[in-house]
C-alpha cells in the first residue's frame, strides 16, 4: 500500500534509550497540581470554575472558541485559585490549582461519547482536549479539519519517537497495541480516509511485530500498513515523515493537508481511543524520566499539572545535582529554570543531565557546511545563525526562518559548537515581531 521514499539531511545520536523495557507506572497523585489553560496552540482557555469550587477527575476547567483545546481537571479536590501567570516559556495564561483531596474521584457526569457524522466525530475529539502529544499540542479537532476544496487522502501515524532517551510513545505501541489500531482505523473510518500508514523507526522492531500482528489480526490490513522506516534523526518530524511515507513534499510555508495528509501522534491517537471508550478526557501524561542523575529512571504515568519536583520526588529523587534539567528531549527540549513548574499536554520527558550536559564553548564559523548536509528541509541554517544573531529581518525572510522545525540536527553536526537552533529560535520570536509591527496599521490611519 505504502513504499519507502528516502529523505534528506538527518543525523546519528546517541539513542540512549536505556528504559524502553520500563514498564510505564502510575505516580502517587500530589496534594495539589497547577494546570496552565494554554497548553495547546492558540489562545488559552478561561476559567470555568472559580476558588472554592469542587471538581472531579475529568472536570472541564477551561474551555475557549477558535483553536484551541479543553482543559479539564487531573485530580479532585477543590479550587484553589485561577490567577494568571508567567510560566517557563515567557507566556502568561490563567492557571487553575487544585488543592487534591486524595479520593480521585472521577466526574459522575462524565459518559461515553457517540457519534453518527464527521462533525459530531470532531466536536468529540474536541471535547476529549486531545492534543499533538509528540510536542506540538496542536489542537487534533482543528487539524483533522481538511479546509474547503482539500480533503485527506492518507492518515499517517507518527510512531517513530526519534529523540534520544524518550520512549513513552514505545511504551504505548507495546502496552496498547489494540488500542493504538483501533484508534487508528476509528480515525480512519471516521474521517472517511482511505489509507493509513503507522510509520515507526527500525530500532523498535518489537513495536512493529505486535502492531502489525493486531492490524492482521483484526483484518485491518487493506486500510492499515505498519512501515519500518530507517532510524535517523529527526525522521519523526512531520514533513520528514510524510515524504517518507509518501513521497510528497510538503511546500514551504505549507501544510500536510496540502499534499492530502493527515499527521497525527501514535499515543495521540490511542488516547481519543481511550476518550471513545470511557469518556475520560486528557487528564494524565505518559512521559519518560531519565538521565545521569534520576533515581529511579522509567516511564511513568502522571497528572498533568503536577510539578517537576514532585514528579521528581515522588519517583525517588536524584542521585546529584544536575547541571541542566529539560522538559523534553535533548534536541528539541527546552531548558528548566525552575523545577517547580507544571507538567503540560505535550511533555513526554523530564532529563536530569550532569556530564551529559556538558557542552564544549562555541567558536567561531568555519563555513563547513555540515549544518546545510544534515538539514532535513534543505535550508541554510549557518546564514540563519548569522542573521538572527544580527537581527537581520530582511535576510530571515529571505533564507526562510519560518520554516525550520528547530530539530537541532544543525547544531549537533556542528565542528565549531554553535548554538545554531537556539540562536534560530531566538530569531523566530524577532522575526514575528517585527513582522507584527510592520503589519500593524499606522495610528490615525
Amino acid at each position: 500500500m505504502f513504499s519507502l521514499h528516502k529523505t534528506r539531511g538527518g543525523v546519528h545520536p546517541p539513542q540512549c534509550k536505556d528504559v524502553r523495557e520500563y514498564a510505564c507506572t502510575s505516580v502517587t497523585p500530589p496534594e495539589r497540581v497547577r494546570i496552565p489553560l494554554n497548553m495547546h496552540i492558540g489562545g488559552p482557555c478561561t476559567p470555568c470554575v472559580k476558588p472554592g469550587d469542587h471538581v472531579y477527575v475529568g472536570t472541564l476547567i477551561g474551555d475557549g472558541s477558535g483553536l484551541y483545546a479543553p482543559v479539564h481537571a487531573s485530580v479532585s479536590g477543590t479550587v484553589v485559585s485561577t490567577d494568571t501567570e508567567q510560566l517557563p516559556t515567557g507566556a502568561t495564561a490563567p492557571v487553575v490549582a487544585i488543592e487534591s483531596d486524595g479520593k480521585m474521584e472521577n466526574d459522575p457526569a462524565l459518559a461515553q461519547p457517540s457519534y453518527s457524522t464527521k462533525e459530531e466525530f470532531l466536536d468529540c475529539v474536541r471535547a476529549s482536549g486531545a492534543v499533538g502529544l509528540g510536542g506540538a499540542a496542536f489542537p487534533t479537532w482543528f487539524k483533522m479539519r481538511a479546509p474547503e476544496g482539500k480533503k485527506f487522502e492518507f492518515l499517517i501515524i507518527n510512531g517513530m519517537e526519534c529523540e534520544p532517551f524518550i520512549t513513552s510513545d514505545y511504551r504505548q505501541m507495546m502496552e496498547h497495541a489494540e488500542r493504538v489500531v483501533d484508534g487508528v482505523h476509528r480515525i480512519a473510518t471516521a474521517l472517511e480516509i482511505p489509507a493509513a500508514v503507522i510509520g515507526i523507526e527500525d530500532n523498535k522492531p518489537e513495536a512493529i511485530a505486535r502492531l502489525t500482528e493486531t492490524v492482521a489480526a483484526k483484518g485491518w490490513s487493506d486500510l492499515i500498513d505498519v512501515m519500518a522506516i530507517p532510524t535517523k534523526y529527526p525522521a519523526g518530524g512531520e514533513k520528514v515523515l510524510i515524504s517518507a511515507t509518501t513521497g510528497r513534499d510538503v511546500p514551504a510555508g505549507g501544510l500536510p493537508v496540502d499534499v492530502g495528509c493527515l499527521v497525527i501522534n501514535v499515543t495521540t491517537a490511542s488516547r481519543i481511543e481511550q476518550y471513545f471508550r470511557y469518556g475520560m478526557p486528557l487528564v494524565t501524561k505518559t512521559l519518560t524520566l531519565a538521565g545521569d542523575c534520576v533515581a529511579n529512571p522509567g516511564n511513568y504515568r502522571v497528572p498533568i499539572g503536577m510539578s517537576v519536583r514532585d514528579i521528581i520526588e515522588a519517583t525517588g529523587g536524584l542521585t546529584k545535582e544536575p547541571r541542566k534539567i529539560i522538559m523534553g528531549g535533548p534536541m528539541m527540549g527546552r531548558t528548566l529554570t525552575s523545577i517547580d513548574c507544571p507538567i503540560i499536554k505535550a511533555n513526554n520527558a523530564i532529563l536530569c543531565l550532569d556530564d551529559q550536559a556538558v557542552l564544549p564553548d562555541e567558536t567561531p564559523c568555519i563555513r563547513c557546511g555540515r549544518c546545510v548536509r544534515v538539514c532535513p528541509l534543505g535550508l541554510m541554517p549557518y546564514a540563519l545563525d548569522s542573521a538572527s544573531r544580527s537581527h537581520d529581518v530582511v535576510a530571515l525572510d529571505e533564507l526562510g526562518i519560518m520554516n525550520c522545525m528547530e530539530c537541532g540536527s544543525c547544531a549537533y553536526t556542528c565542528p565549531a559548537h554553535r548554538r545554531i537552533t537556539a540562536s534560530i529560535r531566538e530569531g523566530k520570536g524577532f522575526y514575528r515581531s517585527e513582522v507584527a509591527r510592520l503589519t500593524q496599521p499606522a495610528k490615525g490611519a
